[in-house]
């Protein structure tokens, strides 16, 4: 039904999955915004054309500014933070709130099936990218040694074992979160 039921279109799938490819091409040929749910962790990535929804959350919520500038660091993982579980919820329905309601939006990130209430998401048109764990990895780790390819031999390796690390959560865990979200979807 995007774009002409619903002005919001949710993209979700595995890290490495190709979701913020696909979010990037749809972008342009529906001339959309992002918006990413992790922006409330990762901010320096944020598009100008939304920073004004995390300036207005922050600002609706001044006590989690720290949190946000230092990327929720001391917290655990995301899975196991309630706070920041508890925030992300409330960041998107903040964007469903302040959204431009004359805009198309892209929204995309894992957060769809990990952290965000099914409740607040089930309307909406989704893609799930279901690409296998194997190549997910794979492709998580091309995208992020691009990023790293001119840091020190010392820091890419110390990046290559946290992947790997991570990969227990990110490739296997979430994959069974996924397929409970895909569940939950298509047994309405």
């Amino acid at each position: 039904s995007f774009p002409k039921e619903s002005k919001i279109l949710l993209i979700t799938g595995l890290s490495g999955s190709g979701k913020s490819y696909l979010a990037n091409q749809l972008k342009q040929k529906y001339n959309a915004t992002s918006f990413q749910p992790e922006w409330l962790k990762h901010s320096k990535h944020i598009t100008e054309e939304c920073k004004y929804i995390l300036d207005t959350f922050i600002q609706k919520y001044p006590h989690i500014k720290s949190y946000v500038e230092n990327k929720w660091n001391n917290a655990p993982t995301e899975d196991e933070n309630e706070l920041f579980k508890e925030y992300i919820n409330k960041f998107f329905i903040h964007f469903l709130e302040v959204k431009k309601d004359d805009q198309l939006y892209i929204v995309e990130g894992l957060q769809l099936f990990t952290l965000i209430d099914y409740e607040l998401i089930k309307d909406y048109p989704i893609i799930i990218k279901r690409t296998s764990s194997i190549k997910s990895l794979k492709n998580r780790l091309k995208r992020d040694y691009q990023k790293r390819k001119n840091e020190p031999l010392k820091v890419k390796i110390k990046w290559f074992f946290r992947v790997l690390k991570e990969s227990k959560l990110y490739q296997f865990k979430h994959r069974k979160k996924l397929n409970i979200f895909i569940k939950k979807g298509t047994t309405k």
